[in-house]
């Protein structure tokens, strides 16, 4: 029961990264291609948390982690960047 589940959640997120994916390759604007990212990596990381629930097992939490870290600090990174004209002080 769990594995089907688990594959029909895994079939919606990856309908669902089409938006994001649009979004980062049309967007009219940095902005735009900034919030497509950040939607994308959190799609990325839902993706590999049901793939280890459907598998029981913690092995790539790590790269969950390590992948939330990374897009966090480069939105910020960026946003700064359009808004000021330099990501670091």
């Amino acid at each position: 029961m769990i594995q089907t589940t688990a594959n029909a959640c895994l079939i919606a997120l990856t309908l669902a990264m089409l938006g994001p994916l649009y979004r980062v390759i049309r967007g009219p604007s940095v902005a735009d291609r900034v919030v497509g990212t950040d939607a994308l990596a959190s799609c990325i990381m839902c993706i590999i948390i049901v793939f280890e629930i459907s598998r029981s097992s913690r092995h790539y939490i790590e790269a969950v982690m390590a992948i939330a870290i990374l897009g966090f600090f480069g939105t910020v990174a960026i946003a700064r960047y359009l808004i000021r004209g330099r990501p670091i002080d």
